[in-house]
């Protein structure tokens, strides 16, 4: 067995009780959130470029275009816009409290993470949000609007669109943390390698439907989301094997304390 001083120190040396974890959690919400609402009051100026831009995966598809139904139908959507362009350019701000949150549960080696944390975890969720504006969006609304018949015209509410557009984004750029948050696991020591392994036949079925509940009610949109997932699971062993490797070699030729 490993003697106490094969476990790097902690940085403080005491642990939190359950109200100051939760005091520390409201904290922590109450930054995000404060730099979230004033970069979603910032974007708002911006919300009709936005709102050009991220109508051009309906574009590509012929003949389509969008109609308003209520008198603030637009002003809620460039609301909406806002916040989203809001969540991708704080995405770093928030990571970063994220970690702040956990950091009292780390060691002190562990704690220099927080530049890779925050730079991976932003570069992943900007990709994932990429993605699916590039790739899932536009495939997506070809694949709908080939599958009406003929009898009937296809026509979608700018509310209706920019909620559909709004929540793939988000749930790819979320879907793609996902070896992110697998690497920091098994690098912490929290969960084993072997363990992600192990729930890799459950994860095959798990991922349709996490793509089912997190995407529109159509196969395509499913099969598109379930698919990186299955990716990123499979990327997220490999990584974890080998941070699980370094922490190991490192606990063991850590000196004994004293």
């Amino acid at each position: 067995m490993s003697g106490a001083g094969d476990k790097p120190d902690s940085a403080d040396g005491s642990r939190m009780t359950l109200i100051e974890h939760l005091e520390e959690l409201r904290r922590r919400i109450v930054y995000s959130g404060s730099v979230l609402l004033v970069a979603t009051v910032a974007s708002f100026a911006l919300a009709p470029r936005l709102f050009d831009w991220l109508r051009l995966p309906l574009e590509s598809v012929k003949g389509q275009k969008l109609i308003t139904l209520g008198p603030l139908e637009l002003f809620m959507t460039y609301l909406k816009i806002s916040i989203l362009a809001a969540v991708f350019a704080t995405a770093p701000w928030i990571l970063y409290q994220a970690w702040q949150f956990v950091a009292p549960g780390l060691y002190r080696h562990e704690k220099r993470w927080i530049v890779p944390f925050v730079g991976f975890g932003t570069v992943f969720f900007a990709a994932g949000g990429a993605f699916s504006f590039l790739v899932v969006l536009p495939y997506g609304f070809q694949y709908l609007v080939q599958m009406a018949p003929a009898t009937v015209e296809t026509q979608y509410s700018v509310s209706n669109y920019f909620s559909f557009v709004i929540q793939l984004t988000l749930a790819f750029g979320l879907v793609f943390e996902l070896p992110l948050i697998m690497w920091v696991l098994a690098a912490a020591g929290i969960v084993a390698p072997k363990t992600y392994s192990g729930f890799r036949k459950y994860w095959i079925v798990l991922a349709f439907i996490i793509g089912g509940v997190l995407t529109p009610p159509d196969p395509f949109s499913q099969f598109l989301m379930a698919i990186p997932l299955l990716l990123f699971f499979e990327l997220g062993i490999l990584g974890a094997r080998m941070l699980h490797r370094r922490r190991q070699q490192a606990s063991a030729t850590t000196p004994p304390a004293g």
